[in-house]
């Protein structure tokens, strides 16, 4: 059986010592188990990026996407880099690169002592938090118009992928409602408004 790449990329601050400690338990495995893995270890992130200018190198981006069958990410954020350059790079050529659509957090408490909620016990806590990843708000697209006015609005946009069409003509249609819902308001608020006519007189 070949064995499966498994990209490591340790990044900022305490992401360093996770990834560190992760890597532990998968060589313990590797070695002790005989689990057929690579490990392969990337030096990206802040120090990476002081040193040389280098975020997120096209030839790696093009290796995980044709051949890892994971990537461990630490964190990504460093105050020696105010703009996050090195973070955006490497954060969203992860996650448009593979098209990682959603962000999934399972949530489990290890043990009774570590629940804070009166009356309850680690097998009360089990869920999952379901996180828009690639689009709403990373899209990068829209903005607002008159802003800080009563009339303002925004605008923004998402892809249209197959699996995201059927939510996105749903939004849209309650989109339009909205739209169409606060237009009449104002067009009701200016005809009867002093002020308004009174601005326009």
């Amino acid at each position: 059986m070949a064995d499966k790449l498994i990209a490591l990329i340790p990044g900022d601050g305490i992401g360093v010592e996770v990834v560190a400690q992760a890597r532990r338990l998968l060589e313990h495995y590797r070695v002790e188990r005989g689990v057929p893995i690579t490990l392969w270890d990337l030096d990206l992130g802040a120090d990476r990026y002081l040193r040389d200018g280098t975020t997120y190198p096209k030839e790696t981006a093009v290796r995980i996407a044709g051949e890892a069958r994971a990537v461990l990410l630490g964190a990504l954020g460093d105050p020696r880099v105010p703009g996050l350059e090195h973070a955006r790079d490497i954060l969203f050529g992860l996650r448009f690169g593979l098209d990682l659509y959603a962000n999934v957090r399972p949530v489990k408490a290890l043990d009774d002592s570590l629940v804070p909620l009166r009356g309850r016990t680690a097998k009360d806590v089990d869920c999952v938090v379901f996180r828009e990843n690639t689009e709403g708000i990373y899209v990068g697209m829209g903005g607002q118009f008159k802003r800080g006015t009563p009339t303002s609005s925004g605008t923004g946009a998402s892809s249209r992928s197959p699996r995201s069409t059927r939510a996105s003509r749903a939004n849209t249609s309650t989109s339009t409602r909205s739209a169409s819902t606060s237009s009449k308001i104002r067009r009701r608020s200016r005809s009867s408004s002093p002020a308004t006519s009174s601005a326009t007189s």
